[in-house]
Formats: structure tokens, sequence, C-alpha cells
């Protein structure tokens, strides 16, 4: 390079001209590094770092409430009556049974469906690739729900139907256990851990598996001595996410499980604040949940590390290849069941028993008197009921205001860490992960000991829908900041630069350039955001007060216990299909446009 600045021509042209770019390039820089990445920095801390230290503060007050809270008042009675407690210890196994059921249950039909419909001529493959993910729409509590009308042991339809069919005294299956909790949510984990594994799989060379065809080896036996052992280090980073995820959840184990005594540490922490026949020990609360945060932080920690080394496992041909399908023969039709089952359990079934029950005056089993005496009451109460109609307003607002903050948020931040010069990016990035350590049910009970301290000082804060609205973008920021950096990465400078050369301002730049290369991702988070906004409801349990701040969650999981069991249908009806759009959406936008053309032969 120097060779060539040197034979420049007159006057050294090339030399002024490398000269002038590398100072735009430096000026260019020094213009995006200002103050705004201390401020997003110092925001994305206090986000982070406060509830985590209100929380350990919390498990050491002697405070009845959070809104009593001194530092003059600190003691460790609430770790003494709750760690040194053997029911604590129960949660282990129970949670262990149920998390480590749950995932391996998803994660084996996850990877069986992934593997037909990216190493089989399974019929259907495209369909089965564009369904699966679909079933992210079906919110865990109205699955749940859906599934104690069909198996509950007083009025299960299935079990009522199986004790006409086989003339049996008792109901045959309890959803109220943990095979119940199990099933139901094995069946959720099962599209994350698909969508993970199809990449997974498309990207790994085959040519073991030929050879192994080839020696006579059937696709079972492939499966299971070549195929996932080549998969194994990011299957096992896949079944610690899924199990991650597993422990956070509350809808499944909170309908499920609660009601047969079986806890897990969401539902006992939700279980001490929500009490109603005592006063809640918000001190016990927040000392469980510093054991919970714990066993999370330990299960991200080893994630992170499976993630980091997994290069060293690294099992994708330089070479193009085009894998050859392996032929299913007469297992071709049980691969297609097994995929129509997995849809029929996950989504069809549920949606069938929602819809039948919102016809229904009071919950019957399916007849035809049943049938004859159906009514669009409930439909009519739906439209016509104002508190409903406020839940809906509340949670479009919530839904609203978490999805662009958590979008807006991520976005800045991933800019500053792609793009910035800035010392702390990456321990920005860091911080901004660090919520994915924190399950939601912990993360509501340190925002409430932070918002309880603003009634102090006139500021009613808590119970309100903003409540909810802060704690979600906190929670969701994780993911966004880690699609954005993906899709800031694939952006490259140049663009910039050479508008920024023509003399374009930095705000046109990024307005012109920037955003409408960005904007898919943009709109990907903002949906995914609003998604899983609207599906959770053990963090809005525990934020939101009063019927006026209810939100869609709220409210149904109020109208479930106070039994009125059609009008959930209803209303879980119209949500299913409001949510089935959304996904649709996310699936467009987000996910591709599926299988290559040899995926669907």
């Amino acid at each position: 390079m120097t060779d060539q600045i040197g034979r420049a021509g007159p006057g050294g042209t090339l030399a002024v001209e490398s000269g002038t770019l590398l100072a735009m390039r430096l000026h260019w820089a020094a213009r995006r590094s200002g103050l705004l990445p201390y401020l997003i920095f110092a925001l994305v801390f206090v986000l982070v770092a406060t509830p985590v230290v209100f929380l350990l503060l919390g498990s050491v007050s002697a405070a009845a409430l959070p809104g009593d809270f001194s530092l003059l008042d600190l003691t460790l009675r609430n770790y003494a009556q709750t760690w040194l407690d053997p029911s604590t210890y129960a949660l282990f196994g129970n949670t262990a049974i149920y998390v480590l059921g749950s995932t391996a249950l998803g994660i084996t039909v996850a990877t069986m469906l992934a593997w037909l419909v990216e190493r089989t001529d399974m019929r259907g493959k495209a369909w089965v690739y564009a369904c699966v993910p679909m079933t992210l729409a079906v919110p865990g509590m109205l699955q749940s729900m859906a599934w104690v009308l069909m198996l509950s042991p007083r009025v299960g339809f299935i079990n009522k139907l199986l004790m006409n069919a086989f003339g049996l005294s008792t109901m045959p299956l309890n959803i109220y256990s943990f095979g119940g909790l199990i099933f139901v949510e094995g069946l959720r984990l099962v599209p994350t851990a698909f969508l993970m594994l199809v990449p997974l799989l498309r990207g790994m060379d085959p040519g073991l598996e030929e050879a192994a065809a080839a020696a006579g080896a059937g696709p079972l036996r492939v499966l299971h001595r070549v195929s996932l052992k080549l998969m194994a280090p990011g299957l096992l980073a896949i079944v610690i996410y899924q199990a991650m995820t597993a422990l956070e959840i509350f809808e499944v184990p909170g309908l499920l499980g609660q009601p047969a005594g079986i806890f897990v540490f969401s539902t006992r922490i939700y279980a001490i604040i929500a009490s109603v026949t005592i006063t809640p020990d918000y001190g016990d609360a927040n000392a469980l949940a510093v054991l919970y945060l714990i066993v999370a932080v330990l299960a991200t920690f080893l994630y992170a590390r499976v993630i980091a080394r997994s290069e060293r496992y690294a099992v994708i041909s330089g070479k193009g290849y085009r894998p050859q399908l392996q032929r299913l023969g007469k297992w071709r039709a049980a691969a297609s069941l097994l995929a129509v089952a997995y849809l029929t359990l996950s989504v069809i079934l549920p949606f069938i028993v929602l819809v039948y029950t919102s016809f229904l005056s009071f919950i019957q089993e399916p007849s035809a008197k049943a049938f004859a005496s159906m009514t669009f009451k409930n439909y009519a109460q739906v439209f016509h009921t104002p508190s409903i109609g406020l839940a809906v307003q509340n949670t479009a607002v919530m839904v609203a205001v978490t999805a662009t903050a958590t979008t807006l948020l991520s976005f800045v931040i991933s800019l500053i860490v792609v793009r910035s010069r800035f010392w702390g990016r990456r321990l920005l990035d860091q911080l901004a992960f660090f919520p994915t350590a924190i399950p939601g049910i912990v993360m509501a009970i340190a925002f409430i000991w932070i918002f309880l301290q603003f009634d102090r000082f006139g500021l009613p804060f808590f119970g309100t829908i903003w409540s909810v609205a802060v704690v979600f973008t906190v929670s969701f920021m994780a993911y966004g900041t880690r699609a954005m950096n993906a899709a800031i990465l694939q952006i490259h400078k140049d663009l910039e630069e050479a508008a920024y050369v023509a003399g374009a301002a930095q705000w046109r730049i990024m307005w012109r350039i920037f955003v409408p290369l960005v904007l898919p991702s943009l709109a990907g988070v903002w949906i995914w955001t609003a998604l899983h906004a609207i599906n959770v409801a053990g963090m809005p349990l525990l934020l939101t007060q009063g019927p006026r701040n209810q939100v869609l969650s709220v409210m149904i999981w109020n109208m479930w216990d106070n039994g009125y069991l059609p009008l959930v249908g209803a209303v879980g009806t119209l949500l299913m299909i409001f949510l089935g759009f959304l996904a649709l959406a996310t699936r467009w936008i987000a996910f591709g446009r599926g299988p290559t053309a040899a995926d669907t032969r």
C-alpha cells in the first residue's frame, strides 16, 4: 500500500485521497461516539442492576411490606426461615422433575420433526415447517385451560368419553399431575426448539450419515448413531436453553400444579405474594427468589460456556454439498402422522375445545343436547361488557408501549455495541443480555420493591399497566439486542461512510439508509415482543392492581378462577385468532421463506 501511495500521480493525489478518507472515517466514528453511549449505558445499568440490588435488599429486610423498607432494619431471618425449610428443598425435587421431564419431551419431539423436515423424504415438509412455529400463537395459559377441560378428573371431556367407551368407573387420566405438567409444557417447548434445530441440521455436512446409510444402517440407526452425535454440542446448548425456559414459565405449573398442591419455584413465590388468607411475606418471597435466581444464573452461565466452546465441534464442511434425503419407506406414513399428532395436540384440539366451550351456557360434555343448546351469548357478552373492553384497551396500550420501547432500546444498544468505539460496548452488550438469567417472577418481585418506593414521593406507579410495560421491556431486551446485533452486523459500513462523504447529515444517513435496511428486523422484534407481552401472565398477575388496570391475561386468569369457563372460551377463541395473525406476521418477517426447493421435493 505504501508503494502504491509513493508512486501516485503528480502531487501525491492518491496519498491525499487516502488520508482524506481515513480522516473522514475517524471523524464519522467520533461523531457517533458522543454523550448518547454513556446515557444508554447508564440507563441499561440502572434497569438491570437496580432490581437485583432491591431483590437482595428485600431478602434481608425485616419490613412487613416493601413500602416500609428501611436500610436500618435488616436481618437474615428471611434466609434462615426459607433456605433451612425442608419444603424449600422439596421445591428442588418438584422443579427438577418438571423441568427435566418437559425438556426431554419437547427436545425429543422437536428433534424428530426437524430431522424429518431436513433430512428425509417425508410428505408435506413445507407445511410442517410453516405450521410448527405457528404453535407459538397458543398462549400457555389457554393451552393449559383447554387441557383441563379435556383431562380434568371431574369434567374432562376426553375422560368422560373414555369412561363411556370402556365402561370405566373412574376417570382414567388426570391433568393435575406431574405427567400433566410435563405433557403440556413439553408441547410448548417444541416450536422454539424446532426453529433452533432446523438450521443446525441444514448446515451439517451429511457425509457421515450417507456413509452409514450406504453401509446398510436404517434411518433410525443413522439418526441415533451418527446424526445425534454430530449435533451433540449444538443440541446441548438448545437443551440448556429450553430447560431455562421451562424453569421460568409460570402459567402451566400455575394452572395444572397448584390445584394438586404441586409447587415449583415460580408458583411457590407467586403463592406467597398472592395469598389471600394470610399477610403476604415479601421477605420470604425475596429470599426464595434469590435462591431461584442463583439456579437460573448457573444455568445461564452453563449455556454461555457451551455456546463459547461450540466451535471446537464444527461439523459444517467448507465444500458445497447437497444432502441425499433419507428414504423412509414404510415409515413415511408414520412420519407424517407424528407431525399431524403434534399439531393436533398443541393447537387443533385446544382451539376446538375453546370454540366448543365458548358456545355453551355451562360446561357439559359434547352431546346432541349440548350442541342443541349452543348460544352466541358469550360472544355478545365479550363485546358488551365494559370491563372486558377496558382490559382489551389496557392490553393494547401496554403491548404498544412495551413493543415500541423494547425495539427502540434494543436498536440503540445494538448500534452502540456493533458500530461505535465506545469503551464499554462489550459490557453494555452483557448487561443487555443479563435479564435472560432473571426469571419473570423474580424480576416482578424485584420491581415491586422499587415501584413501592415511588409511593413515598407521591408517585403511584405500582399496580398500573405502565409498571408491567417497564418490567416487560427489561425482560425482552435480551432477545431484542440479539436480533438487532445480527441485523446491524449484516450492513456494511461503506454505505454510511459513502453517504457522509457525499455531505449527508447524520440523521439523514440514519433515516434514509440505515433504518430501511434494518426495518424487517425492527418489525420482527416488535411483533415478537407484542406476541409474548400478550401471552405472559405471571408478571402482570403480580404487578397490576385493581380492575381498572387489568390486562387480558390477568382478566382471563381471574375469570377462570371464578368459574366463568364459557366466557373464557369466547375470549380465548378470539385471542387465539388474533395471535395467529401476529404469529403469521412474525413468521413472514423474521423467520424467512422456509425450506429450500431441495427440502420440499
